[in-house]
This record gives structure tokens, C-alpha cells and sequence, in this order.
């Protein structure tokens, strides 16, 4: 009798619980970044990165930077999210590593359009700030560096879904001291 109702218990807490419980709601958009890595020298694209978060409100880029006096790093975080959005180490007379995400999806996989997606105005192009002491160039040719994405699909979408976005910059600095900008690149951040 015992293991008759304990049976019977169980099915019914079985039954209580359903595949639909575990499905995500119909019609939410996923809160994605995405993450595009330029070249600074040649304005060529690199690879990049779709990363998937909880959905939130907002979206801020909290920094934290550690300056290199041998060794040093740069972190980027999704702050409402409190995750990664980029981290890399920078070496003083050497030459640091992208760290996170571990790597990033080759340019082949990018599916690209016919027609670019138009720049946008010059105050929806914010530059990512992380120290007093940034190390951004005098002169930045935007035009450039958004060229070299501007013919990619997500980009596309991205822009469609959220055009009123910020599109963050970031230029990645594994060198510093006598730095060799040969290994420098821009990371185009656009989030959906």
C-alpha cells in the first residue's frame, strides 16, 4: 500500500511538471552583443564574436583597467549583466592576449549583404573610456573602421532592431610603453 501511494504521489508531481515549464516565452528577442574586431592599422575585419546575455533594460560598459607597469589588463563588462564583454592583458615592452572571449568566429563565417549599412552620425559613435589616461589616437578614421563592418549581415540587423544604439569603440592596446601598433585592433560594439 505504501509503495501504492508513493507511486501515486510521484506521478502526480510528474505530471505537474511539463516540457513547456522549461521553454523560453514566445516572442522574446534574445539580448545579444555583438563584437567586431578591426584592425587599426589596415581598417581590415578580423573576426568577431555574438555573445548572448539575460535580458536587461539598459546596456552600460563598465570598465576596469589595470595600467601596465610590467603587466597590466583591460576589462569590459556588460554592467547590468555583470558578465564579460571583452578582457585582455597588456604587457609593457611585450605583448599582451585577448583572454575573453577565448576566440572569436573567423570573417568567413560572417554572412555579409549587397548594400552596407549607412555610418552613423557622429554623435551615435561613443568611444569606450576606461582610464584618465585612454589610449586613443588624435585622429580616428571612423569612416574606415566602420567600412570594414559595414558590409556584414548582423551589423545589418543590429542596427535595424536598435538604431538608435550607441555604437562603442574600443581600441585594444596589448603593447604599451614603446607599443608596436601593428598589434592594436578595434573592437566595434553594437548591441541589439
Amino acid at each position: 500500500m505504501k509503495k501504492t501511494i508513493l507511486l501515486l504521489g510521484l506521478s502526480l508531481f510528474m505530471g505537474a511538471c511539463s516540457d513547456d515549464d522549461a521553454a523560453p516565452l514566445a516572442n522574446q528577442p534574445d539580448n545579444n552583443v555583438l563584437l567586431l574586431k578591426v584592425d587599426m592599422q589596415t581598417n581590415t575585419f578580423e573576426g568577431g564574436k555574438e555573445l548572448t546575455f539575460d535580458d536587461y533594460d539598459n546596456f552600460t560598459i563598465a570598465t576596469s583597467y589595470i595600467e601596465p607597469g610590467d603587466f597590466g589588463d583591460i576589462v569590459l563588462k556588460y554592467e547590468e549583466a555583470n558578465a564579460p564583454i571583452f578582457e585582455g592583458t597588456i604587457v609593457w615592452n611585450g605583448s599582451g592576449e585577448m583572454t575573453y572571449p577565448e576566440a572569436l568566429n573567423a570573417t568567413n563565417t560572417f554572412a555579409t549583404v549587397t548594400t552596407p549599412t549607412p555610418m552613423p552620425v557622429a554623435t551615435d559613435i561613443e568611444l569606450v573610456q576606461y582610464s584618465d589616461f585612454n589610449n586613443y589616437p588624435e585622429l580616428i578614421n571612423y569612416t574606415a573602421i566602420w567600412d570594414a563592418v559595414a558590409n556584414l549581415q548582423l551589423v545589418k540587423e543590429y542596427r535595424a532592431a536598435n538604431p538608435t544604439a550607441k555604437v562603442n569603440l574600443f581600441l585594444y592596446t596589448p603593447s604599451a610603453g614603446a607599443g608596436n601598433p601593428v598589434d592594436w585592433d578595434w573592437f566595434v560594439i553594437l548591441k541589439n
